[in-house]
């Protein structure tokens, strides 16, 4: 219901100096118009009045909404990341078998990214001390630059950090660094396969890898990095 509660000043007669009156339209509760005060001894009644009046309209007002305001929390994902560990493989080091450890993020992002951006900060103090382990550590955070997927093909663009990867070079090393990022990705169905590259060339990626230009990363080809 609205209503148009107008309280102001009354043309005055006799030897009162003003007048306080509500005004108010024939919808409303009120269907009065007359004089309400008519002294100045009468000031702290008038305050009270008008008091009195506003939350009556601030009532109405908000009685006529109730939509309720959204919440401003994002929602909580959970995903996996994979790492090595070789107490879960009875002391023997299996370079290609990675293990999932759980994360939780609230970021409206791509899924694929926050997992990937997750994945190279590495194991946390506690799961080393379980025996997960990755050449992915606090050094590494940061580096990735851009995840594109297109097809099937997730285009990984990463930032030049070689000095902080150089043992992913070995034959156990370049194992584990595919394996825990294909594991990480393989969680998302639209992802079937993966192509790197070093600040856009995949070239470098490949060749730091010492891996051919082949069909498997579509020979090398800069384009899909290519910022839209």
């Amino acid at each position: 219901m609205k209503s148009d509660i107008k309280i102001g000043a009354c043309p005055a007669s006799g030897p009162a100096r003003f007048l306080l009156c509500a005004d108010v339209s024939p919808n409303s509760m009120f269907r009065f118009r007359k004089p309400i005060f008519r002294t100045r001894s009468a000031v702290v009644s008038k305050s009270i009045f008008y008091l009195l009046a506003v939350i009556i309209t601030l009532v109405a007002i908000g009685g006529c909404d109730q939509t309720p305001t959204p919440s401003q929390d994002q929602p909580t994902s959970r995903f996996n990341v994979y790492f090595n560990n070789d107490k879960l493989t009875d002391g023997l080091t299996i370079c290609d078998e990675v293990f999932p450890v759980s994360r939780s993020s609230s970021s409206s992002r791509n899924g694929a990214v926050t997992a990937l951006e997750a994945l190279f900060l590495g194991p946390t103090p506690e799961e080393r001390s379980q025996g997960y382990r990755s050449y992915f550590s606090e050094r590494t955070d940061g580096l990735l630059i851009r995840l594109k997927i297109e097809a099937g093909t997730a285009y990984v663009d990463l930032h030049d950090k070689r000095d902080e990867l150089s043992g992913v070079t070995s034959s156990c090393g370049s194992a584990e660094f595919f394996s825990q990022i294909e594991r990480t990705l393989g969680e998302f169905p639209t992802i079937d396969r993966i192509i790197f590259a070093i600040e856009g060339n995949p070239a470098v990626f490949y060749d730091w890898m010492e891996l051919e230009c082949d069909r498997t990363n579509d020979i090398c080809d800069p384009a899909p990095f290519a910022s839209p």
